[in-house]
């Protein structure tokens, strides 16, 4: 699951909020279905938390329903929720092959004159209901691209095109806070991938070499040492330094002590956290294994706080090609799933951050 949280965005023509989805997700989605949480519904409705995910299959559209209602949208007490159906393609692949049964059945039309997967939209509708929670809209649209048409699932004529993403409100506030929107996940996922294998290699040899000099001089300080190294290469990049190449070996290897790890997570939740995620980001795409795991853990931490759901999902994913059983990974993972709002994740970082500001403290202005 794709998730942003806290996103500001007023109830509007759904032909707007569709053109708002990519700026939203962070990414243009396809074959997805989407939910955008919707609160206050008896004063001025807002949106909150928005959700994509695959195409279910439509046999397997209660417990579909009842993934949604006990993970992402009950954590965020949604009174209300919009859906959105992009496509028409179920990820057939996610499906068991004995996945029969009726429960996607409904008495909702299912002789193909109406949007496609209603069933399925019927089900969760159904589902979301039984736990007090009201579907506002549900719309169908092949893409979301400039002029395509939308349909809404249980008014005929509830119908236009989608506005241009690019001319959104929503793309304009993102563009400002500093949010990239990619043309596709697959183009999010390029931005954390590994570079060439010489690069990887090259790495790879030199860390074994600082690993052998740290045995070789061992230094009971050293921890406190990683930690101010690591701190004083985000100060560097906040301050518009370049680093170079022996530099951010040295952040790497300090990182992949999970001690200091845990120090300097709480970066996500101070003035540094900007130049501290580019940083893990510049660190994702260089890492050789084993090492990468730690820094892509530290950027889908600060993606995360920050809402980025997409990013911190792809870093998550360089984490489970590596180490599926990674400790701080998973916990992430379920954390997203589940649709966990940043506030109470940044929770297990609160202490770090404390200690963060205690050195940049001591240390004074950069």
């Amino acid at each position: 699951m794709t998730t942003r949280l806290n996103t500001q965005l007023s109830l509007s023509d759904p032909g707007d909020v569709l053109a708002a989805i990519p700026h939203m997700l962070g990414f243009h989605p396809t074959d997805s279905f989407v939910l955008i949480t919707m609160h206050d519904l008896t004063g001025t409705p807002r949106f909150g938390a928005t959700m994509r995910v695959d195409l279910p299959c439509p046999s397997q559209a209660c417990l579909f329903s009842e993934f949604l209602l006990t993970g992402a949208v009950g954590k965020q007490q949604a009174e209300g929720v919009f859906m959105i159906v992009i496509g028409d393609r179920p990820n057939l692949a996610a499906c068991p092959e004995t996945c029969g049964g009726a429960c996607h059945t409904t008495d909702s039309p299912g002789d193909g004159s109406g949007p496609p997967l209603h069933d399925v939209v019927e089900v969760v509708r159904k589902t979301l209901l039984q736990a007090g929670i009201i579907t506002a809209h549900a719309v169908h649209t092949p893409a979301i691209g400039v002029g395509e048409p939308w349909t809404c699932y249980y008014d005929e004529d509830c119908r236009g095109v989608v506005a241009d993403p690019k001319e959104s409100p929503m793309g304009a506030l993102m563009a400002a806070q500093g949010s990239v929107t990619f043309g596709s996940r697959e183009e999010l996922r390029e931005l954390v991938a590994p570079e060439s294998p010489e690069v990887l290699n090259r790495w790879s040899a030199k860390l074994d070499a600082l690993v052998e000099d740290a045995i070789d001089s061992y230094d009971p300080s050293r921890h406190a040492t990683d930690v101010r190294t690591v701190f004083g290469a985000i100060r560097r990049i906040a301050a518009g330094s370049a680093l170079t190449e022996d530099d951010l070996l040295g952040v790497l290897q300090a990182v992949s002590d999970v001690r200091v790890r845990d120090v300097v997570i709480g970066a996500a939740l101070t003035e540094l956290a900007r130049p501290a995620e580019e940083l893990w980001l510049t660190l994702v795409r260089k890492a050789p294994e084993p090492e990468v795991v730690e820094v892509a853990a530290l950027l889908a931490f600060s993606a995360y706080v920050r809402g980025e759901g997409a990013l911190a999902s792809v870093a998550l994913e360089r984490i489970e090609q590596v180490k599926l059983d990674h400790n701080l990974g998973v916990l992430l993972r379920r954390s997203l799933d589940a649709g966990l709002p940043p506030a109470e994740l940044a929770g297990i970082a609160r202490d770090s951050a404390d200690d963060v500001q205690l050195l940049l403290d001591e240390e004074g202005p950069c």
